[in-house]
């Protein structure tokens, strides 16, 4: 067993703000159909469910990576009562788009018109694959969905991620406000030999941001990302991801505001 040492104090936490139940309107931080290193190409198998007795109309809005989102594009359709729509190629086939970015689905209501519908209920899953280079076989990670009224990040911390010879790391940033900031992402590692590191990323209105982490060696990489301009805490959202160098297999998660002990 190894002991970590950490970096800031991690004594209480708030609750992650990962999907609990049906929500009127939900974040999928990433999403894509990209080619990537090493053979892999990952596409994003997601299912949206409409758990109302009536059909909902939903808005998909494509928040795209590094550039602005404000005028970008939007998909609606309907779904059915008590039914859903599902794609292994969703960002491919529903919103026709290629690279990386978010999603942002809202139920909107009946009128017609643009207004989000609060009595949506609304159930969003992400599957995040790839074919498995020199197999017939695929490697994917289940990828966390947020309803976007539990949003709530002040300096979050991403753990449990790896970066080494054998996994490689990046941490995406989703910038849900009308304005451009800029992020400070600060790398520690458990190993004493690799001093911290910071490099800034910036991040387009109603867009996202994933960059690599940096060259390092961590079995226990522990990652803080802070807000160099302002930005509300219900409007941002972080996560960090690692990857395996020769078979694609990953893993995620989603930054986790730290809190002072009392």
């Amino acid at each position: 067993m190894k002991k970590i040492a950490f970096l800031f104090l991690l004594v209480a936490a708030n609750a992650f703000a990962q999907l609990r139940g049906p929500a009127p309107q939900i974040l999928v931080p990433a999403a894509g159909s990209v080619q990537s290193a090493n053979g892999t190409f990952f596409h994003s198998d997601i299912a949206i469910f409409n758990y109302r007795n009536e059909p909902q109309t939903i808005l998909l809005q494509w928040l795209p990576r590094g550039t602005s989102g404000l005028t970008g594009t939007l998909v609606q359709m309907r779904v059915s009562a008590l039914s859903g729509v599902i794609s292994e190629d969703f960002v491919g086939f529903f919103l026709h788009q290629t690279g990386l970015g978010a999603i942002l689905v809202t139920a909107l209501g009946g009128d017609g018109g643009m207004a989000p519908d609060p009595a949506g209920r609304l159930v969003v899953t992400e599957r995040i694959w790839t074919a498995q280079p020199g197999t017939t076989g695929t490697a994917s990670q289940t990828f966390p969905t947020l309803a976007t009224s539990e949003i709530n990040t002040q300096v979050p911390a991403i753990l449990g991620q790896r970066i080494d010879d054998r996994y490689r790391t990046n941490v995406g940033i989703v910038n849900l406000s009308s304005a451009e900031v800029s992020f400070d992402v600060l790398q520690n590692s458990d190993d004493p030999t690799f001093a911290p590191i910071v490099q800034t990323v910036t991040v387009p209105p109603f867009a996202m941001q994933q960059v690599s982490a940096q060259t390092f060696k961590a079995t226990a990489l522990q990652i803080r990302i802070t807000p160099k301009s302002a930005i509300s805490p219900t409007q941002w959202v972080a996560y960090g991801s690692s990857v395996d160098n020769v078979t694609g297999d990953s893993w995620s998660s989603i930054g986790m505001t730290v809190l002072p002990a009392p």
